[in-house]
Order: C-alpha cells, then structure tokens, then sequence
C-alpha cells in the first residue's frame, strides 16, 4: 500500500468511526433516545402514583357505602344530596367539587 491506499483506509476508518459514533449518540437505540426513555419512565411512574392514590381514594368512598358494620349513612345521604342537587327547603346546598 502507498501513501494514498494508507490515506484512503484513514478516511474510510475514520468516516467509520464516526458514522458509528453519531449512531450511538442519536440513533434509535442511543443516548438521546435512551434519556428521552427515562424522562417517560419518570412521567408513567408519576402517573401510576398519581392513579394507585386515586385507586384508593375511591376503594375508601366506595368502602364506606357497603352494608355492614362500616356504613356510614351520613356520607350516603351527603353524596345523594350533592348527586341530586337536593336538600331541604330550609337548607342552603353548596357544591365544592
């Protein structure tokens, strides 16, 4: 090999290497993928959170309207009265939700 085989195999090794280096970086499994990947990873994680707080939210309302030793009328007759929008004629009825 001569100077310009040796210069040619340099260039192509070289455009090699960096073809192989950009794809590392930005290619569909590289790094910019991969941190886009954890920051969606952080997102779900926030949201099943946000979702088991709100499963048992709910397990506790519903838990509280089962027959039983735990029923609690007062909650039943205050959810009826803001579903219906019912209450009394003397009552003033107000909506926080």
């Amino acid at each position: 090999m001569g100077k310009h085989g040796s210069a040619a195999l340099s260039i192509g090794l070289g455009a090699a290497i960096l073809y192989l280096g950009a794809h590392a970086v930005t290619g569909r499994q590289g790094l910019v993928a991969y941190v886009d990947l954890q920051a969606q990873e952080r997102v779900l994680e926030q949201r099943v959170a946000q979702l088991a707080n709100e499963e048992a939210s709910l397990r506790a309302r519903a838990a509280r309207l089962q027959p039983g030793e735990h029923f609690d009328r007062d909650y039943l007759d205050e959810r009826a009265r803001i579903t219906l929008a019912a209450g009394d004629s003397d009552e003033i009825v107000f909506d926080l939700n």
